[in-house]
């Protein structure tokens, strides 16, 4: 029986690598196929060879950015409470939050929702993340479980800078770990 490449894709897992730091984070599908690659040798012995190809390419709308400081600042006060609140006496009980710690957990609410809602799409079937210690902690306290059983491996470093070549080097020997290439 022979499948077409649709075929094919729809029996390969749809895997997703989630990379975040306390600024940002990004969403990208990892793709894995096999290609044949002719080999350029004497006529009379011609050869293909099969070659896996990995590539990492990001998902629609699933790139995030953390809110600026400037732009915290204007709609909440120093003690990370919401201008405008109740009563003055209200307010002032309140803990003095760091500013730095309210944005990263922000942005880590933020890609907890996006992530819980294409988990509901079945929009993936496997999800890697890596991202900076804190922030995989934050992510993890915020995941719910429906996402939490997708995930196959975590790692905790920092690869937002990187181009997606270098990440993908980066990613292999987790991947390769976790039975995915």
């Amino acid at each position: 029986m022979h499948l077409n490449s649709a075929q094919a894709q729809k029996l390969s897992p749809v895997i997703w690598i989630l990379v975040a730091d306390g600024g940002r984070a990004q969403i990208y599908r990892y793709h894995r196929d096999k290609a044949v690659m002719p080999m350029h040798e004497p006529q009379w012995h011609s050869s293909n060879q099969e070659k896996e190809r990995h590539e990492l390419t990001p998902v629609p709308d699933m790139a995030f950015t953390a809110e600026s400081r400037d732009d915290f600042q204007v709609s909440h006060d120093g003690r990370g409470s919401l201008i405008g609140g109740q009563n003055a006496a209200h307010n002032s009980c309140e803990p003095h939050l760091d500013i730095h710690d309210e944005i990263k957990q922000n942005l880590a609410v933020a890609v907890v929702a996006k992530l819980k809602q294409a988990c509901q799409e079945n929009a993936f079937d496997q999800l890697v993340i890596a991202a900076s210690p804190h922030v995989l902690g934050l992510l993890r306290r915020h995941l719910p479980v429906e996402v939490t059983a997708r995930i196959i491996a975590e790692i905790p470093k920092d690869f937002t800078r990187y181009p997606t070549d270098i990440l993908l080097s980066h990613l292999q020997e987790t991947l390769t770990e976790a039975r995915v290439t």
